[in-house]
């Protein structure tokens, strides 16, 4: 049985290697192999030391879900970026084996019920490629609606599109992942 919790400092390595594991497969479509291989893998390390090393943060909210000592999951809050669009959910991943099981919502929930109540009434909101169809495909059935298309370019690589999910609170968020 799988157990949520807030991420710890120790957790950095975990999160890591996940985080790039999981993108190097979610978007081996969508950006070039030798950015995936070569340059995604520094750039996760350098996030997630930095994010851990602050931890506990008043910036960002980090939930792990738990198998024994392995992380299956995690989802990342930071509540200092793009503010003009609400909380801003920055990554939710769960391990292949763990997909379709539940447990990205449970994250959510998990995450989202620990707001104080004013982000509460605050929007909710996420940027996804849109050409990633499983996660887009989450997100519609989750109530969100798209308030942004646009096509960006990252180290160098070929524009690609991404769309921005918005819920008009963190409680309207919960009660679709209630339902």
């Amino acid at each position: 049985m799988l157990k949520y919790r807030p991420a710890l400092p120790s957790d950095v390595q975990m999160l890591i290697d996940l985080h790039v594991s999981m993108s190097q497969n979610t978007y081996a479509h969508i950006l070039p192999e030798s950015y995936l291989q070569d340059v995604l893998p520094a750039e996760k390390q350098e996030l997630w030391q930095k994010r851990c090393a602050a931890l506990p943060s008043p910036d960002h909210l980090i939930i792990v879900a738990c198998d024994g000592a392995e992380i299956a999951g995690f989802c990342c809050f930071v509540f200092s970026e793009e503010t003009e669009f609400g909380t801003y959910l920055h990554n939710l991943y769960v391990s292949p084996f763990f997909q379709a099981k539940g447990v990205a919502k449970t994250l959510l929930r998990e995450a989202l019920s620990t707001f104080e109540h004013s982000r509460k009434d605050l929007p909710v909101h996420l940027v996804a490629f849109a050409k990633n169809t499983r996660a887009t495909a989450i997100y519609d059935r989750l109530g969100g609606r798209v308030i942004e298309r646009r096509e960006v370019t990252r180290a160098g690589n070929p524009a690609v599109e991404l769309v921005r999910y918005q819920w008009p609170t963190a409680h309207e968020l919960l009660e679709k992942l209630a339902a």
